[in-house]
């Protein structure tokens, strides 16, 4: 299996490599005309609509549902044998798409692997200031049963950034 990790500007790019699947989370008023480039089947392509919001409570924190359907999506095609290349791009590629990827990582190795996911994430974005969702993470956590171990590496994590302001 193969991650690319981008923002929405880049989701048309083969130069790293030419994937055969595509997540696009995109806020729910998004234009999305242009999400799938041609290369792309219709059945390879999850589109999420959500806001990139990381605040728990907040009316526009991402809701329990969208995550699981983004899971559910991914899961099948996220297998240990999985030879699928995925790109996974939001608006900026530091938030959402951080997270998910994390998440078909963690479906890809299984459960106990959560920091090889993590790392893998990490390869899997440019050398950038990546701020993956910890709601998101904590609703994949929850739903996978993976006892708080995918939220566990996300805090670690952010207790060693120097950009992080927020420690879930």
């Amino acid at each position: 299996m193969k991650v690319f990790i981008s923002p929405k500007e880049w989701s048309h790019s083969i130069d790293r490599f030419e994937p055969d699947h595509m997540v696009s989370l995109q806020d729910p008023d998004a234009d999305l005309s242009d999400l799938r480039p041609e290369w792309i089947k219709k059945e390879n392509h999850f589109v999420g609509l959500f806001y990139d919001c990381d605040i728990p409570g907040h009316e526009h924190a991402p809701k329990t549902d969208c995550i699981h359907e983004v899971i559910d999506w991914l899961n099948p095609r996220c297998k240990s044998d999985s030879k699928n290349q995925f790109i996974i791009h939001c608006d900026a590629g530091l938030g959402r798409s951080p997270a998910i990827g994390y998440i078909a990582w963690a479906l890809h190795y299984g459960p106990g692997l959560e920091e090889k996911a993590f790392s893998k994430m990490q390869d899997s974005c440019f050398k950038t200031q990546i701020i993956p969702n910890t709601i998101i993470v904590m609703h994949a956590d929850d739903y996978l049963k993976r006892d708080g171990k995918l939220s566990e590496v996300l805090t670690q994590w952010n207790h060693r950034v120097t950009w992080r302001r927020t420690f879930r």
